[in-house]
């Protein structure tokens, strides 16, 4: 519903069920209607049940729903890959550009005035997935330590056990100098993209290199946001002088706006002009589909679905995505996934609105 209205470009409306009480209640009872009546000695008798659940609704608002929308992903949640997660289709999802090659960046916002594309940041993250798909490619975290030391130097005989521990605690370790004191040093868990040994010099691997400004032949290549520290003195370079990949990350926000374009409009709102349209070059409203086109989609129709795996109604229509529609099923689980990794644990007492169902 939230991917509908924002094709509307209204507002989203997030709610919470946090409570369900049930309530069941039992009556009994029975008659004699007397000897002349009674089909049985023991007259007739009678047992009645009923469920009263009552559900507290929560609606999501202010501070919290802001932070979880509004934040930008953090590098971490490619972690979600590994879960399963398709690597092309979360790319596409979450990032704004790779090396400041675009990724439709205008589909993120509500009312776009011109027209976007992504089809050679597409081209690029889908030879991504080739080499991935061939075991050629993993996603993992390294941990990095800076050369630079965060403390003066320490005679070793002064630094015991719990130095240590407390040290690894907070993400800094002891490294010896040249004349044997020890000094801290940062460490920091780091994202990489590793190449195995038989795809670095790959057709498939030179042409990803030149899309997103790579040096080619590699093993490996680190992997930052571009909301990372010091990450704007890093040099993207020509082609054949990156050996990083910044990443520019969206938010939740963001996502789901990008995703609101694969809705399909039906033609009566957008000639009433209901729904927001962006001119084409050839002056008729811009398809924003084909953005999303073999990863996203939502049809319309005027009558309820008979086969829908989800189905909402909006403003006389009802938006559904059909059953074998496995692409847009599984981009609706990562993006229920990374919101709920994004949330504030932060949850108000109380609920707002309660409803009895039932009797």
């Amino acid at each position: 519903m939230n991917l509908v209205r924002l094709r509307y470009a209204d507002s989203p409306i997030f709610v919470d069920l946090p409570n369900i009480t049930s309530q069941f209640e039992v009556a009994g009872g029975t008659t004699y209607p007397g000897p002349g009546g009674a089909q049985t000695s023991f007259g007739i008798a009678g047992l009645a049940g009923r469920d009263t659940p009552t559900l507290s609704y929560h609606p999501r608002q202010g501070r919290e729903v802001a932070k979880a929308l509004l934040n930008p992903l953090s590098a971490d949640l490619f972690s979600v890959v590994n879960a399963g997660a398709r690597l092309d289709q979360f790319f596409w999802m979450t990032l704004n550009d790779i090396n400041d090659v675009q990724n439709a960046v205008r589909a993120t916002t509500l009312v776009p005035q011109v027209p976007d594309d992504n089809s050679r940041f597409l081209r690029g993250v889908q030879l991504l997935t080739a080499i991935d798909d061939q075991g050629g490619a993993e996603l993992g975290f390294s941990m990095r330590e800076e050369n630079d030391t965060a403390s003066g130097a320490i005679p070793a005989n002064l630094v015991q056990g719990r130095d240590l521990l407390g040290a690894a605690k907070d993400g800094y370790a002891f490294r010896a100098n040249r004349d044997g004191r020890l000094a801290l040093h940062k460490r920091e868990k780091e994202l990489t993209l590793k190449i195995r040994s038989r795809f670095t010099h790959s057709p498939e691997m030179e042409e990803l290199a030149q899309i997103f400004r790579l040096t080619p032949g590699l093993s490996r290549y680190k992997i930052q946001s571009e909301l990372q520290p010091n990450s704007e003195s890093s040099p993207l370079g020509a082609f054949g002088a990156g050996d990083t990949i910044y990443l520019n990350l969206r938010s939740v926000l963001q996502i789901m706006t990008f995703l609101s374009k694969g809705v399909c409009v039906p033609e009566e709102h957008v000639l009433n002009g209901v729904v927001p349209t962006t001119p084409g070059p050839d002056g008729r409203p811009f398809n924003w589909t084909q953005v999303t086109a073999g990863n996203f989609f939502v049809a319309s129709q005027k009558h309820r679905p008979h086969d829908a795996e989800v189905a909402v109604q909006y403003r006389g229509y009802w938006f559904f995505i059909p059953r074998n529609d496995v692409n847009s099923r599984s981009v609706l689980a990562v993006l229920e996934i990374i919101l709920s990794l994004q949330e504030s644990d932060e949850k108000s007492t109380g609920p707002v609105l309660t409803l009895p169902v039932g009797g």
